[in-house]
């Protein structure tokens, strides 16, 4: 008996190249929400570049060769996406982030294949202009860098009946850049799919002490240190105040000495990537952990993986105020906020914090309910139904009316 004739519960079929582990807990999310809402996670896939494709915009004469593989991974995933799709006709096809170069191919493939009847959903996540562009600023705008970025974007939304972000803030602004219909992008917030995972035992740091027992506030910092964390303006907050201890989980090299010459024994180096699990050790080890107090726009539309994981940890956060956050979190006991890129300001709230040990104590018992009420894996399952059953409505309605970008692999 084939999946068409099981009829059992709907399926959805994971169709890319995504990457998964540490470090890249998105598609896991949305696996775990679509399951919590009751559909069947079905999945072709081949390999991601994981974390070589920050290496690999550095190295422009490795370009071709990589362009030959994805070739190859374009044909091979052509072939298990018909075989998938011959067997267990899905409610819909998701293309998990990164799925800008294969969302046309797989259009145009499942197009075919089901004669326009199942319509393919793109978790875009990141556009790759913003990236590129205006975050880490590896390209001028008006470049033809930039140009190849933005076409990037449009071309892989254009191939897809839905389009999804984290945020109504990126919705709105992936709409505009792309010159493409506000109707077609939706949002589904982030979640930590390891919430409830990471192991529960109590930490203690080399000196044998716990979260608590300092005179000072301990602020923990992980993340790349790209342009949106801020990560200077931290610095200098901390530098203000003698009352504040730094942890630094990752940054750049550059990032790593400033922190040490600017704050000397009052700030810990920690490894620049840990495993989740060590990560919730040092989440356990710390009083409060930073957001991003950056000032590009990126900043002001997205909520951090770090704010949310913290949440998720009961970890208060002190983060820029932004429309996005305050969106999602103005009004929480567990989060601070501050105006970004003022050094004055953060540097203020955090020695308030350490002051009032009281205030410290509500905004970690809030921190967790926050996470829950906001980020769980049930308040994307609970938006899931909604999303595929307008999709598959305006498939039904007008199964020809957003046409592919590009020509199948």
């Amino acid at each position: 008996m084939t999946g068409r004739e099981a009829k059992s519960r709907p399926n959805v079929l994971l169709c890319g190249a995504w990457d998964d582990g540490d470090g890249y807990p998105r598609t896991a999310a949305l696996r775990q929400g679509l399951e919590r809402a009751g559909y069947e996670v079905r999945e072709c896939r081949v390999p991601g570049l994981g974390r070589s494709k920050q290496k690999l915009l550095r190295q422009p004469w490795r370009w071709p060769g990589a362009m030959w593989r994805a070739v190859a991974d374009r044909r091979r995933l052509r072939r298990q996406l018909r075989a998938e799709l011959q067997d267990h006709e899905p409610q819909c096809v998701l293309v998990p982030y990164p799925g800008h170069h294969l969302a046309s191919a797989i259009r145009t493939n499942t197009q075919r294949a089901t004669a326009g009847k199942v319509p393919v959903v793109l978790d875009l996540f990141l556009s790759a202009y913003d990236t590129v562009v205006e975050d880490r600023r590896l390209c001028e705008p008006g470049s033809i860098g930039a140009w190849a970025m933005q076409e990037l974007d449009r071309q892989a939304c254009a191939a897809a009946d839905l389009v999804l972000v984290d945020t109504p803030e990126n919705a709105a602004y992936v709409a505009e850049l792309t010159e493409l219909p506000a109707e077609r992008f939706a949002w589904l917030p982030l979640s930590d799919p390891e919430v409830d995972r990471v192991s529960a035992s109590p930490f203690e740091d080399e000196a044998g002490s716990s979260a608590g027992s300092s005179d000072c506030l301990r602020v923990l910092f992980f993340g790349t240190g790209v342009p949106l964390h801020g990560l200077d303006v931290l610095v200098a907050a901390v530098r203000r105040q003698p009352t504040l201890e730094l942890t630094l989980v990752g940054g750049t090299a550059d990032d790593r000495a400033h922190a040490t010459e600017q704050l000397g024994d009052r700030v810990t180096l920690a490894p620049e990537f840990v495993a989740r699990s060590e990560l919730a050790n040092y989440l356990r080890a710390c009083d409060v952990v930073a957001g991003v107090f950056g000032t590009t726009s990126k900043a002001q539309r997205v909520v951090p993986w770090k704010v949310v994981i913290a949440l998720g940890a009961g970890r208060p956060v002190v983060t820029a105020d932004t429309p996005a956050v305050c969106g999602w979190l103005e009004g929480s006991d567990a989060v601070h906020l501050t105006p970004a890129g003022d050094v004055v300001a953060l540097a203020e709230t955090l020695a308030r914090l350490a002051a009032d040990r009281a205030a410290l104590a509500v905004a970690t018992a809030a921190a967790r309910p926050t996470y829950d009420r906001h980020f769980a894996t049930a308040r994307a399952a609970e938006r899931w139904p909604d999303l595929l059953a307008q999709v598959s409505r305006d498939r039904a309605s007008d199964p020809a009316s957003v046409e592919p970008a590009g020509v199948g692999a």
